[in-house]
């Protein structure tokens, strides 16, 4: 019995082990770190750069959404050379160009906008990039949105 009980606990840990390694947990991670050499190696490996993401379980974001709220230019840049969707949604109907316009980045605004983003996309309560930079005082942000209106 105590050898059963073992062994499961070391297929259990295993399992566990492997589960959080797999690529797409690796990129999440990669993401967050802020760490471009790893997103690149990983997307040119085959990890899907739409995957959906659940940084909150049961609320899917994207890993775009993730880098362009932080400001993570250079993980933005390989996403979209891997085809990630710039107006992709995430769960409540936000896209990469209002977290990245709500937080007041600059350089993202105006990279996703060349990118493709839609300035008049809106959320589930109805704001548009415009709107949020507005809410957050974002007055550069608000200035380049303002131009695509």
């Amino acid at each position: 019995m105590r050898k059963l009980l073992v062994v499961t606990l070391l297929l259990t840990l295993f399992y566990g082990t492997a589960q959080a390694q797999t690529p797409a947990k690796q990129l999440y991670s990669a993401v967050l770190k802020n760490n471009p050499t790893e997103v690149e190696s990983l997307l040119t490996g085959g990890v899907d750069a739409n995957a959906a993401v659940e940084m909150v379980p049961g609320f899917p974001t994207t890993y775009l959404i993730i880098a362009a709220g932080q400001n993570h230019l250079d993980i933005a840049k390989a996403l979209i050379k891997h085809k990630a969707l710039v107006n992709r949604l995430g769960s409540f109907k936000e896209t990469a160009l209002m977290a990245a316009a709500a937080q007041g980045h600059q350089e993202m605004v105006a990279y996703l906008l060349a990118n493709g983003a839609d300035p008049k996309a809106t959320d589930d309560e109805g704001k548009d990039a415009l709107a949020l930079a507005k809410a957050g005082n974002h007055t550069a942000v608000v200035g380049l949105l303002g131009k695509k209106k």
